[in-house]
């Protein structure tokens, strides 16, 4: 791989990084209950994860794709944070209780499904993301 095709999927993986920061707050923040600074924290490390994500062999190549599997692994920072502090009690929250019992996955689903239900997607098509 040449350095310039390398500096250029770089600067994919950071422009589609920026553009799903919200969605990835509002999973960690509202959902996941961590305080902002929490989740800058968590931020920082799925920044550094998605960048080697998204450099390795049959990676997805769509910012839509790529876009799924940073906040299916922003809910999973999330639980596995919430897992490890509480250990097998539950959390009086209900929000994050509900949260943590449905899982990840779901989470990521629903996070993403209000996001395009409020017309909040990251991507307005004009730079080419177009969901193909």
């Amino acid at each position: 791989m040449s350095w310039s095709s390398s500096t250029s999927r770089y600067e994919e993986l950071d422009r589609v990084f920026s553009r799903a920061l919200r969605l990835v707050d509002s999973a960690l923040i509202k959902e996941y209950r961590l305080s902002p600074e929490e989740a800058a924290e968590v931020e920082q490390s799925l920044f550094v994860w998605f960048r080697g994500f998204g450099r390795r062999p049959g990676s997805p190549k769509s910012a839509e794709a790529l876009r799924r599997h940073l906040l299916n692994m922003a809910c999973q920072a999330g639980h596995v944070y919430w897992s490890g502090k509480l250990g097998s009690s539950l959390p009086h929250d209900e929000v994050l209780k509900r949260t943590l019992t449905l899982g990840p996955q779901q989470i990521a689903i629903e996070v993403e499904e209000q996001a395009d239900w409020k017309g909040n997607a990251p991507g307005d098509g004009s730079d080419g993301e177009n969901g193909e």
